[in-house]
């Protein structure tokens, strides 16, 4: 039905299925499998009905399926749909038809996120925003990605060592979410019936460990190898936590323990974002990657806490919080409060 001879408004124009979207990869720089965008024309078709649904300008459907608006109108005229031919943006940062190609290119070709995002110059997450918007195909998920028995024995043998799912799921490739639900598929199903399903009961660090974090919510557990036995729990509506005064003098003890943030991640059962986070705002100090340590060691906190001459304070400007700083010339205000509203206004 389409004529592959004809013109288009981009070099590699015409034979999608002559080889651009095949299932080769591009060497060295591909971590997916490739997808398929469009192989024969009834793909192409389906492709051209889905973006020009989502409302997508004709000049970029032609520019992401590298065909000409000739097939594009002849489909829509097919199909019954408008397209939209308004002008495209003509700003710094738009996304011109060469980003658009080049983006179809790299994701058909199986290229991962952070390196089409460093190719064209943008963050991961615009390129996958720009994905969606365009209506290309989606991959497989990490999750659904095939698991060897020597994967499985690798993950294995990681969570032995106490070794944190960050690191794994970095040195595995994977998501950490995609590691979760794989550690739970392989628990026995006694395993499940153990954890006790009232919300009101505080969970053990090992039965909060085999729940995701959606499993999570609402619920409360112990913090692992905590000398004050501490206590937490995430929201009902969102894997969040509420930061005690309680809970930031654990992660200071652990911080000037010289533990790892993944550790205390890993202990606390939360990301290593939001304890490398939460340090920030309590102004804990920088320490050297090779003094840290995966274990904590409660001995070590009164050492480095008076080595480094450190001391607890309140903050003048809110009253409650506490934030650790030198004990000479130390500051008297936190950062958190500097940001506030009131302190920006002067009042």
């Amino acid at each position: 039905m389409f004529a592959h001879t004809l013109c288009s408004p981009l070099p590699a124009s015409g034979v999608v299925a002559g080889g651009l979207f095949q299932s080769s990869l591009v060497e060295g720089s591909s971590t997916h499998s490739p997808i398929s965008l469009g192989k024969n024309p009834e793909e192409i078709k389906a492709l051209v009905v889905t973006m020009a649904t989502k409302g997508v300008n004709v000049a970029r459907i032609a520019a992401a399926l590298f065909i000409s608006r000739l097939e594009i109108e002849a489909i829509a005229r097919e199909e019954g749909l408008p397209l939209k031919r308004t002008a495209l943006r003509n700003s710094p940062r738009a996304w011109s038809l060469l980003d658009i190609s080049r983006l179809s290119r790299a994701w058909a070709n199986g290229e991962d996120l952070s390196a089409i995002a460093k190719r064209l110059d943008r963050t991961v997450m615009a390129v996958r925003k720009k994905r969606a918007a365009l209506g290309l195909p989606a991959r497989e998920r990490y999750a659904e990605v095939v698991w060897t028995d020597a994967d499985v024995a690798t993950l294995l043998a990681h969570r032995e060592r106490r070794i944190g799912l960050q690191r794994i799921a970095k040195q595995m490739g994977r998501s950490v979410r995609s590691l979760q639900r794989k550690l739970v598929s392989l628990r026995p199903a006694a395993d499940s019936l153990a954890i006790p399903t009232d919300p009101s009961v505080v969970l053990t660090w090992e039965q909060a460990s085999r729940l995701t974090p959606e499993e999570r919510r609402g619920r409360r557990w112990q913090v692992r190898n905590s000398p004050t036995g501490l206590v937490i729990g995430f929201s009902r509506n969102a894997c969040t936590t509420r930061w005690s005064v309680e809970m930031q003098h654990e992660l200071a003890m652990r911080h000037f323990a010289h533990q790892s943030p993944d550790a205390v991640a890993e202990d606390f059962l939360l990301t290593d974002r939001t304890i490398v986070s939460q340090s920030g705002w309590l102004h804990l100090p920088r320490r050297s990657k090779k003094d840290m340590r995966n274990t904590f060691d409660p001995d070590l906190y009164e050492v480095y806490l008076n080595k480094m001459d450190y001391v607890r304070r309140e903050c003048l400007g809110k009253a409650g919080f506490y934030f650790w700083t030198t004990r000479r010339n130390g500051r008297r205000i936190s950062r958190l409060h500097q940001q506030t509203a009131v302190m920006r206004s002067g009042d």
